[in-house]
């Protein structure tokens, strides 16, 4: 029972950084004063025989110090170059009173932090502090040598301390990078293995059967020719299912290459698309409103251009699919790149709603670009859905 609540508390703590630090700070408070309890004070009185001789071995100022250091802890890793930093006049005015252990034990964690949870910039700051302060030592013994007797010993603890908390914190932190960077592998190689069977399963069941329904479409269209009983209309609507077919097959083979590339595409390639009309059967047309298509998406980024033209497209086939009579594009003249697509919504499709994975996929689409797409019907009994690219992202 006791195992399994550690086992909670310790992923939650893990998710919450400033609260681990704070349960740290407080443990390494107790732990402090637990060591001056039992004497874990004045371990180099050297330093206390110049800067204070007569003060007592134990007095306020390391209760002081040590308070001071737990409550930098309760920022360790939030923050673990500023509380280094702050740490450093305390650990010498606590070294100088002939230190503390409960300080050493905060400040070499503090070290640690920053090796493990800093920038690779900030630690080479650190390291180039070190190696600074090293140089200082040796030029201080070089040009004192009676003093290198004396502090020789206290000097070479230190730099233990330090260096054992440093190579600690790297240890950690290489491990956790090293740990992340074969995980991220893992991750890219089942996702191309993903993305190729998609592929393959969309080439195999998909494609070609988009392929064999545009031949037998064509097909159909030259024997109906053929035998004189194919009116204009009939013409005209197995005209535009053939060019639909080719269409949604040069469509899919193109996501089959993107799905099979080892490299993301960034941007789709220039290509245009098939014409807002061919969505349309015979007998409904396109009633445009405003200025043009083509001119209002010309001002936009290829690539948000594209992504425009792909969220009409799904929109007038949904107002084709669910609804009756003509199709109202209506563009803004001025302001972001605005187009309502609008048209009377059936009594079918108002009894039995779709999925929506039309509309949220154009949504989705569209959002990352920056832009919106609004869908809902009217009180006059008309549907309506509404892209919407903001100018920040025109050229």
């Amino acid at each position: 029972m006791v195992v399994s609540r550690i086992g909670q508390i310790v992923p939650r703590l893990s998710a919450r950084p400033r609260t681990r630090d704070a349960v740290v700070a407080v443990l390494y408070l107790l732990c402090g004063l637990a060591l001056l309890q039992f004497g874990g004070y004045g371990a180099w009185p050297a330093f206390q025989q110049i800067v204070a001789p007569g003060a007592p071995r134990f007095g306020t100022i390391f209760l002081v110090l040590l308070v001071a250091m737990a409550a930098l802890a309760t920022a360790r890793s939030t923050r673990p170059f500023t509380v280094l930093a702050v740490s450093v006049p305390l650990v010498a005015i606590d070294l100088l009173f002939g230190g503390s252990l409960g300080v050493l034990l905060l400040f070499a964690d503090f070290v640690y932090c920053a090796f493990r949870y800093g920038t690779d910039r900030g630690i080479r700051v650190v390291l180039i502090s070190i190696v600074a302060l090293c140089v200082v030592i040796a030029v201080i013994f070089l040009i004192w040598p009676a003093t290198a007797v004396q502090f020789a010993t206290i000097a070479l603890q230190w730099v233990l301390f330090i260096l054992i908390a440093a190579l600690w914190g790297w240890n950690v932190r290489s491990e956790r990078m090293r740990t992340r960077a074969v995980m991220s592998e893992q991750h890219l190689r089942s996702t191309q293995r993903l993305r190729q069977r998609i592929a393959h399963d969309l080439h195999d069941l998909v494609a070609n059967q988009i392929a064999v329904a545009g031949l037998n479409i064509e097909a159909a269209r030259l024997a109906m020719k053929g035998t004189g009983t194919a009116s204009d209309e009939i013409d005209e609507s197995l005209s535009r299912a053939t060019r639909g077919t080719d269409e949604a097959h040069h469509e899919l083979r193109r996501l089959i290459a993107v799905l099979s590339t080892v490299d993301d595409i960034e941007h789709p390639p220039d290509r245009p698309l098939g014409d807002l009309d061919d969505l349309l059967p015979v007998g409904r047309t396109l009633v445009r409103q405003g200025v043009g298509i083509d001119d209002a998406l010309a001002g936009l980024t290829p690539r948000s251009a594209d992504i425009a033209q792909r969220a009409l497209q799904e929109l007038v086939t949904n107002a084709v699919k669910h609804g009756t009579g003509d199709i109202e594009l209506a563009v803004a003249d001025e302001g972001p790149v605005t187009v309502r697509v609008s048209n009377r919504a059936s009594i079918a499709a108002t009894a039995a709603a779709g999925n929506g994975i039309g509309i949220n996929g154009a949504a989705m689409l569209v959002s990352g670009v920056g832009g919106s797409v609004r869908s809902d019907a009217t009180d006059d009994g008309h549907w309506q859905a509404t892209v919407t690219i903001p100018e920040e992202h025109h050229d």
